[in-house]
C-alpha cells in the first residue's frame, strides 16, 4: 500500500493553532530563501545543522538598497542551546512543551505581492542568492519524509512565467498576481542548438508538466528537527542570472500550429542561415551607407570643397554640383569604402559557398566564360535572387563620368571595374585575390604593407599590385548607393535610410528552399530573437516529483506555486550594490610611485607595434586641428609604417606597466569624461559623494 504524497514547505514553517489559521496556504507552499553573502551554501547548511527552525528568517521579502531586508543574525552557539537528544521520553516531552510555550521563531508577514512592493529577486552581482526549498512527505500521521530512489525517481524544480488570462494592453504594466486563478502559467521549453527557448502555455489548472519543459536540478539537505527526528529538504537554485533570457524569450500562442520535428529543425536551420547573412554581409554593407553620407558628415571629412560650408560648418552649396567636390577627398573616401567592400564581398561569397554552393558554382562558370544555362539552378526563387544581385550595378557615370573612378583616380582601366555584384563576387573568389586580402597589412612578404589608396590620375605604383586588380563600389558618396532590392521603403525616410532598407530587403529574397542544410547550423545572433512581451514579468516556481516507472498508476506530484516574484535586471535601480573598495596609492610622490613593481605586461604583435609607432609623432595640437573646420583644418598626417622589425625579422614587444599609476590615470580620465558629458546627461550630482577621512595622509611624518 502506498500513501498519498504531498509537497510542503520546510518543517520550520509548519504551525498549529491560530498561526496556522492565519496562514493556511503556508504548509503547502515551497519557500524561497534569500541570502546576502557569497558563502550562502555554508550559511544554509550550518543553519540546518545548528538551528533549523530559524529558516523562516531567510524568507525572501520585498527589499531595496534603501530598505534592505536585515535577515537573520549570526548565532554560532545556537546548537549548544538545544535540548540533549538522549533523555528519557518524559523529560523530552516536558522540554518539548516548554519549547512550545516559549514559541517558535516568527513567520514572515503575509504580504501579498503588489506592483509597488514586489518580491524582487536580485542577481549574484548584487550579492544576493536565492534557494527554493520544500519537503516531500507522505500524508500519514507525523508527515514522514518520502523515501526517494534516485535511480528510478527524480525531484526537480520548474520555473513558470505568469500571464493574465484576460488580455491587457502591452503598453500597460502587468498588475501584481494577487489572485493566481486569473493568471495562466507558461512553461519554459529550451530551444535546440543555440536557440534560447520559448514559453509555452499550460492547461488552465496548471498542474501538468510538459515533456520538454526544463527541469532544474535539486539536492537533498538533511537535518534533525527539535524532536530528534531526521528530516530532509529538497533544495534548488533560483536562476536569477538568466533573467534576460527569460524576459526576452518569445511566447508560443495557445492555438499556434506546432511543426513536425523535421520541419521545425529545417525552419530553424533556414532562419539561422538568413541571420548569418544579415550579420556577416548585409550589416557591414548597410554600415557603408553611413560612412558614405556626405551631408551629415563634418566639413573636415566631407567630399566637398571647404567653401561649400559656412563658418559654423553647415553645408550651403549644391550637393549635385561637381565643381564643389574635392577630388582628393572623394578619392580618399572611395579608397576607404573600396577596402571595406572587398572584405564584405569575401564574407558574402563565403556565405554563398556554405549555403548556396550550386548557385555559386553556376555564377563562376557563367562569368568564367563557360557555356552554362542562362538561368541558375534551383528554380524561380534562385533566379529572382540572382536578378536582385544583378540590380546592384556600377552606374556608367561612376566609371567614366566627370567624378568617376577612372577620372579622379589612376592605376585602373574600365575592364577592371566590375559591372555588377555577381561579377564582383566572381572576381573576389579568385585564389590570388583572396590571398592578397587575407594577408594584407600583416607584414607577410609580397603583400600590402600600406592601407589601400586609389592613386591620383596618371599615377600607379608598385603598392597597387599587392591589392586586388578590380574596383567595385557597393556604396559611393557621389553616385549614390547602387543597391536596388525588392523592399517596401518609406518615402519620408532619409535617403540613407531608404538605401539601408533596400539592402535589408535582399535577405527576404534568399531562396530558402535551395539552401543547403547539411552544413553546421550557425549560431543565430541574440538580436534576431524578437521578444513577445517586454513588460516586467512575474514568475513562480514549483517542485516536481516524477516516477516514470509507476505510470500510469502513479503520476507526477507537483507542488503548489511559490510566492509570485520578479527578477531584477543587472542595472535595476532598486538593487543592492555589492560593496567594492578600490584602494588607490597613498604616496603618489615620485619617490613613492617608484616603489611599485611594473608587474603588468602587455604583449603586442609586430603589426600592433607598427601601428602604435605610427602615432608617436602625433601631438595634441594635431588632434585639435584635424577636427577644426576650414580654414583651421589640417589633415591627419600619419606616417606610413609596416610591422615592427629588427634585422628583417618580425619584432613583437612586451611592455611592463605599473597598475597603481594606470588606476590613477583611469580615475582622472573618468572624471574628465563624466564632466564633459554632464553637459548632456546632467548626471554629475548623482555621480559621486565624498566623505572626509581625518588623518588619512599619503605619507606619515617621520
Amino acid at each position: 500500500m502506498t500513501h498519498p504524497l504531498q509537497w510542503t514547505s520546510p518543517q520550520a514553517y509548519w504551525r498549529i493553532g491560530p498561526q496556522a489559521r492565519q496562514r493556511p496556504e503556508l504548509i503547502a507552499q515551497p519557500q524561497i530563501l534569500r541570502f546576502a553573502t557569497d558563502d550562502f551554501m555554508d550559511q544554509f547548511l550550518s543553519t540546518l545543522s545548528q538551528e533549523p527552525m530559524a529558516l523562516p528568517e531567510f524568507t525572501a521579502q520585498y527589499e531595496t538598497w534603501r530598505q534592505p531586508h536585515v535577515g537573520p543574525q549570526a548565532n554560532p552557539q545556537a546548537w549548544q542551546q538545544r535540548a540533549p537528544s538522549r533523555l528519557l521520553p518524559l523529560t523530552r516531552k516536558m522540554q518539548a512543551h516548554a519549547l512550545a510555550r516559549q514559541g517558535l521563531p516568527a513567520l514572515p508577514e503575509a504580504t501579498p505581492p503588489s506592483a509597488l512592493n514586489p518580491i524582487k529577486l536580485y542577481q549574484a552581482a548584487h550579492q544576493r542568492h536565492y534557494l527554493i526549498a520544500g519537503s516531500l512527505v507522505c500524508q500519514a500521521p507525523g508527515l514522514p519524509d518520502r523515501a526517494i530512489n534516485p535511480g528510478t525517481q527524480k525531484v526537480s524544480v520548474v520555473l513558470r512565467r505568469l500571464q493574465p488570462t484576460h488580455a491587457i494592453d502591452t503598453a500597460t504594466t502587468l498588475p501584481a498576481p494577487t489572485d493566481l486563478s486569473q493568471w495562466q502559467e507558461h512553461a519554459w521549453v529550451p530551444g535546440a542548438g543555440a536557440e534560447a527557448g520559448q514559453w509555452q502555455p499550460l492547461p488552465a489548472d496548471n498542474t501538468a508538466v510538459l515533456p520538454k519543459e526544463e527541469r532544474l536540478s535539486t539536492f537533498p539537505a538533511r537535518y534533525t528537527d527539535p524532536d530528534g527526528q531526521a528530516r530532509r529538504l529538497f533544495v534548488g537554485s533560483v536562476p536569477v542570472g538568466r533573467r534576460e533570457t527569460y524576459q526576452a524569450a518569445p511566447m508560443r500562442e495557445p492555438d499556434a500550429i506546432e511543426l513536425p520535428p523535421q520541419a521545425a529543425q529545417e525552419k530553424r536551420a533556414q532562419d539561422a542561415r538568413i541571420a548569418q547573412l544579415q550579420s556577416d554581409a548585409l550589416a557591414p554593407w548597410r554600415a557603408l551607407v553611413n560612412i558614405a553620407r556626405d551631408l551629415q558628415m563634418a566639413p573636415s571629412l566631407s567630399i566637398y570643397q571647404p567653401g561649400a560650408f559656412d563658418d559654423q560648418g553647415r553645408f550651403q552649396g549644391d550637393r549635385f554640383n561637381a565643381s564643389q567636390v574635392a577630388p582628393a577627398q572623394l578619392r580618399r573616401l572611395r579608397s576607404q569604402l573600396q577596402l571595406s567592400t572587398w572584405y564584405t564581398l569575401l564574407d558574402l561569397r563565403q556565405w554563398l559557398a556554405d549555403h548556396l554552393p550550386n548557385y555559386l558554382s553556376w555564377l563562376d562558370e557563367q562569368h568564367g566564360g563557360q557555356a552554362v544555362a542562362s538561368e541558375p539552378p534551383g528554380g524561380a526563387s534562385v533566379a529572382a535572387f540572382h536578378a536582385a544581385l544583378q540590380r546592384v550595378r556600377t552606374p556608367d557615370d561612376l566609371i567614366n563620368g566627370p567624378l568617376g573612378l577612372l577620372s579622379t583616380g589612376g592605376g585602373f582601366d574600365a575592364e577592371e571595374v566590375a559591372a555588377d555584384l555577381p561579377d564582383a563576387l566572381h572576381r573576389i573568389g579568385q585564389a590570388s585575390v583572396r590571398d592578397l586580402l587575407e594577408n594584407a597589412l600583416t607584414g607577410s612578404e609580397g603583400h600590402a604593407t600600406q592601407p589601400f589608396e586609389i592613386p591620383p590620375p596618371g599615377e600607379g605604383g608598385t603598392e597597387l599590385s599587392r591589392w586586388p586588380r578590380f574596383l567595385f563600389m557597393l556604396v559611393d558618396p557621389w553616385s549614390q548607393v547602387p543597391a536596388p532590392t525588392d523592399d517596401v521603403v518609406d518615402d519620408a525616410d532619409y535617403p540613407s535610410e531608404r538605401a539601408q532598407a533596400g539592402i535589408g530587403g535582399l535577405a527576404r529574397l534568399v531562396p530558402k528552399a535551395a539552401l543547403t542544410l547539411t552544413s553546421p547550423v550557425p549560431a543565430a545572433p541574440l538580436a534576431t530573437t524578437v521578444p513577445t512581451d517586454m513588460r516586467e514579468a512575474w514568475y513562480v516556481m514549483r517542485l516536481v516529483y516524477e516516477r516514470p516507472d509507476c505510470q500510469p498508476f502513479e503520476g507526477s506530484v507537483l507542488s503548489a506555486p511559490s510566492v509570485p516574484f520578479q527578477m531584477a535586471g543587472f542595472f535595476d535601480p532598486d538593487a543592492p550594490a555589492r560593496p567594492i573598495r578600490i584602494g588607490l596609492p597613498l604616496d603618489i610622490s615620485p619617490a613613492g610611485l617608484r616603489k611599485f613593481d611594473r608587474n603588468t605586461v602587455f604583449m603586442m604583435s609586430d603589426m600592433l607595434c607598427g601601428h602604435i609607432d605610427r602615432f608617436k609623432g602625433i601631438t595634441f595640437g594635431d588632434l585639435v586641428l584635424s577636427v577644426l573646420p576650414w580654414p583651421f583644418h589640417k589633415d591627419f598626417n600619419v606616417s606610413a609604417k609596416g610591422p615592427c622589425k629588427e634585422g628583417g625579422d618580425p619584432l613583437g614587444v612586451m611592455c611592463s606597466l605599473s597598475i597603481p599609476i594606470i588606476t590613477i590615470c583611469a580615475l582622472i580620465l573618468l572624471t574628465i569624461i563624466v564632466s564633459l558629458l554632464d553637459f548632456i546627461f546632467r548626471w554629475l550630482p548623482l555621480f559621486v559623494v565624498c566623505f572626509p577621512v581625518p588623518g588619512f595622509k599619503g605619507r606619515k611624518g617621520s
